[in-house]
Parts: C-alpha cells; structure tokens; sequence
C-alpha cells in the first residue's frame, strides 16, 4: 500500500486544526487536515477572541478576511443584584498595542468555514474531510494514521507529528490513554442564539447579570446575531427552558430593549461547562491540543483562543526542528509554556464563576458591596488583558530578571520597505528578532547570533522606524534598550543597556544550542 507522508498530520478541522493547517503552511510544513465531516458544523458554540487571536490569524495571512466578518466590542461589565456594575471590563474600540481592537465577537460557522477553505487552498496542505482516524500508532520513524473514508475504504498517512484537536471527546486522546484533571467545577446552562432586527440594537458590550434569581450573559455577536445564557437552576430541567415561549420569557426578563421587538430564535442548547485539563499534552510523537487538552468555564471567553495559542505555540517549533534550529527537546516546552498559561485563566474563570453563579442572596449582597468597594478604591479590572498572563516557564531568558519576560511583545505601526505603515509582525516575518533602541552594529556575535537562529536584527530609527512611540514607551516602561522576540512574539528576553545586548544573544543562543546538540 502507497503510504502518504507529511511532516503534521492534524485530526479535527474545527477552529484550531484549521488554524494549525494555515500556520503549518505559513512556516513551510507539510502537513495532513483530517475530518470525519465534509461540513462544518452548522451550530455557533465559541463566540469571542481577542487581539492577541487576531495577531495570530494576521501571521496566518487570514486577518484581513476574518475582521470584516467579526463584530469588534468595548468589552463587558457584571451587573449586581440591583442591576447596577459591580464589575467593568470596558476597553476603547479601537486597536491597541498588539495592533488589533481588544475584542472581536464571530459567528462560528462562518469562521470555521473560512478556515476550512483557507486551509485547503494553502499549498502543502492535503485534506481528508469525511475521514475518520480510527488510530494512531508509531514506528521508528513516525506516527501512523488509520484513516477509514465516507465510503468505508482504508487508507494509511505517515507523519512526524500529530496534533490532535479533534475536541472535548477527543478519541485520539482516549486511545492514547491520557486522563484529564478536573478542577470540580460544573454548572448546566442553556444558551440562546438569536437574530435581532437591526445590527445595531442593543449594547455593543457584553453584560454579565449576577443575580441570584438566574445568573445570565448577553453577548452581542456580529451583525444580528445575539447570544444570550442562562443558569439551568436546581431542580429544573434544561429541556423544559427551550421551548420558544420559556427562551423568550428568558430573553426578556433581562433585555429591555426588546421589549415588543420579534425575535428570530436561531436554537437553543443546554451544556454543562468544565474545568479540565490534561495531565499530559504529548504521547511521542503525538500533541493534544485545544479542547482534546484543556476545557475552561466561558466566564472570559477564552475556550477557543486557548487552543489557537497552543498550535501558534507548538508550530513554530516544529518548524525550528525542521530546519535543524533546534532538537527534540524544544518541543518539551509546549506543556510546560501552555500549562501554567491554561490554568490560569482557567482558575480565574471558575473564580469568576463562583461568585457570579451564587444563588444565595445574601452572599450576593456582600460580593456586591465588595467588589463596589474595589471598584471606589482604583483596583477594578478595566479589561481581560489584566488577567491573561505571559508564559512563566519553557524557553525565556534563564536570568532572573524583567518583567517583560514571557509577555507578548507589542505590534505597532511601522515604515514599512517602501515608507508605506505596516504592522511590526509584517517585517518580523518568522523570526526571532532582536530589537533594539541603541546603536547595535559594534555588538560582538550579532552577526553569528543571526546566522545561528535565523533571527533578524532592527535598530530603532535607524532600521526601524516605530510610527507613533509605542516601542521607545515599551523599553522606557520595562526599563531596557533591547528585546529578543520569539517567533511567537514572546519575549525571550531583554536586554538593560547596550553592553548587555551581547550577552542576552549569548544566552539564547546557548540555550538553543544546548537543544540542537541532542539531534546527534
């Protein structure tokens, strides 16, 4: 039997195996798309992703086709007992310092659609919708794929690796027998998506009603479309709260500015969200990713956004394996980078979740006169960024030292090639790069440093010309004249005066040495 191989294979075509398609292509790799479905699936279940997601799609080449379709908000507020903030998570439309607004709310089929096309028009990309991967097994050289087809036929794909994002049940995981730790978390829900009459009906925010009657969620998606959440409370039964007349009187008890208006109810579902997490991402050759890896509570929208920064994450690695940049043991940074960056969210979303799902008044009482209290002294979150965490661990400078280190490194307007503003990333390509605001040309290594990691090297004002101050603000702000960038656009490093820019190479560039050596 003719054996087809490529360099990733990647079972599940929802949001993040697409999205793994287009990155595998933008650096390079071969890579396989397998689904058992030809169609996307018809129901939107994720509804959010943020700038630092929109930063990705634009490395992918895709932003500029996924902004028109996205609906850009100013964020979300929670609501107290008496309907009043008691919470505000409220951000300026407009773009930031990673070089895209702060929020973007999709309908899921047409993204995934989107992502699906994109993925198979990419060269290098070959696609097996309608076929089920029954297995995975290895040999010596790579992982082994038993793929069964819509008309039962059998075929086998070889590849070096496996992503595996094939979702919640995910029975590529099953197989390999990796358990999922579960933080204890449940609560039933039900969700309404709906078509409003005008797109621009109703707050362009997200509102988060704490009260302990029914906790609930408006979220306004693009266009028309609506999403509305409720808590299926004790002793209730889900089903009974998706009949048209039940939504509707869900619908209205928290959104007056419908009152009197049709409302196209598009479905309802009743889920029960978790809090899980793989006790190991990676069995040999083969990486969990996504929702087959990790399952947060929907308090800030990260669901989806987790596992398109899990393939950012592991596929720019797999392609520093390829062109023998690094060795086998860079890819043990995958878990140990992402990990700590899940929970986190994960922990601050079920701590979100336990005050906004209590249905004791009087607890409620006291969590609003609490958080009010906060909100008076200065300490209110005013946005999701301040509770989404850089990477602690993995590849970072071994140092103690910034705090910029593991943080995303910002995206302003540049001078492009021709003087033209273009986006930081677009001059980046996928490189590490050094930046720097002083003089670098007299650095001993550089040149070498380069050649090494295939990094590039900008000079602010001399080789770079930042538009509008945002990176001279970034250097004075972490107290530094200089910044490795990882081709994630993490900070490796940094550097506090021009003399220490050489040492900051060295560093790297051992570190990744140490990793290339182990190929043999």
């Amino acid at each position: 039997m003719n054996q087809v191989r490529v360099e990733v294979a990647i079972i599940g075509a929802g949001p993040v195996g697409s999205v793994a398609a287009n990155l595998a292509a933008r650096h390079g790799l071969s890579c396989a798309l397998i689904d058992a479905s030809t169609e996307v699936f018809v129901l939107p279940r994720a509804i959010h992703f943020d700038a630092d997601i929109m930063r990705i799609f634009q490395f992918a080449g895709l932003a500029e086709r996924i902004e028109p379709l996205a609906r850009a908000t100013t964020g979300g507020v929670h609501l107290g007992i008496d309907g009043e903030p008691i919470r505000r998570f409220r951000v300026r439309d407009e773009p930031g310092d990673l070089g895209w607004r702060p929020h973007y709310m999709f309908f899921q089929p047409e993204l995934d659609a989107l992502l699906r096309r994109a993925a198979a028009s990419c060269p290098g990309v070959l696609t097996r919708f309608g076929w089920r991967c029954e297995r995975v097994d290895e040999d010596d050289s790579a992982a082994v794929l038993s793929l069964s087809g819509p008309a039962g036929e059998y075929a086998e794909l070889a590849a070096e690796y496996v992503i595996a994002a094939d979702g919640a049940t995910s029975p590529t995981r099953v197989q390999l027998g990796l358990e999922l730790d579960s933080y204890g978390f449940e609560e039933p829900w039900i969700i309404i998506d709906a078509q409003v009459p005008a797109e621009d009906l109703g707050p362009d925010y997200t509102i988060m009603y704490c009260d302990p009657a029914r906790p609930g969620t408006y979220v306004p998606g693009p266009g028309r479309h609506r999403r509305w959440e409720f808590m299926v409370l004790p002793g209730e039964r889900g089903e009974e709260l998706q009949t048209p007349q039940r939504a509707r009187e869900l619908v209205d008890s928290v959104t007056p500015w419908l009152d009197g208006v049709e409302l196209d109810v598009g479905r309802t579902a009743v889920y029960r969200f978790h809090g899980l997490v793989a006790s190991r991402w990676r069995a040999g050759r083969v990486f969990l990713a996504g929702d087959a890896a990790h399952q947060t509570p929907p308090f800030y929208g990260q669901g989806m956004c987790h596992g398109i920064r899990d393939v950012r994450n592991l596929l720019w690695k797999l392609a520093a394996l390829r062109d023998d940049r690094s060795g086998p043991r860079l890819l043990d940074t995958y878990q140990a980078e992402r990990e700590p960056h899940v929970r986190a969210i994960i922990e601050a979303a079920i701590a979100n979740g336990r005050y906004i799902c209590t249905l004791d008044r009087e607890v409620a009482v006291e969590r609003d006169v609490r958080l009010r209290e906060r909100i008076e002294q200065g300490a209110d979150v005013r946005s999701f960024r301040e509770v989404i965490p850089g990477l602690s661990a993995g590849l970072l400078d071994s140092r103690d030292g910034s705090e910029a280190n593991g943080l995303l490194f910002p995206q302003p307007r540049v001078a492009g090639d021709d003087g033209s503003p273009v986006l930081l990333d677009e001059l980046l390509g996928d490189r590490f790069a050094l930046i720097s605001a002083v003089a670098i040309p007299d650095v001993p290594g550089c040149e070498t440093w380069a050649a090494a990691v295939g990094g590039v090297v900008f000079e602010l004002g001399s080789t770079l010309h930042d538009l509008d101050g945002t990176l001279e603000r970034w250097f004075e702000a972490f107290d530094c004249v200089a910044a490795l960038v990882r081709p994630d656009r993490y900070v490796f490093g940094v550097a506090e005066s021009g003399i220490d820019i050489g040492a900051l190479l060295r560093r790297s560039a051992s570190t990744l040495s140490d990793i290339v050596e182990e190929r043999g």
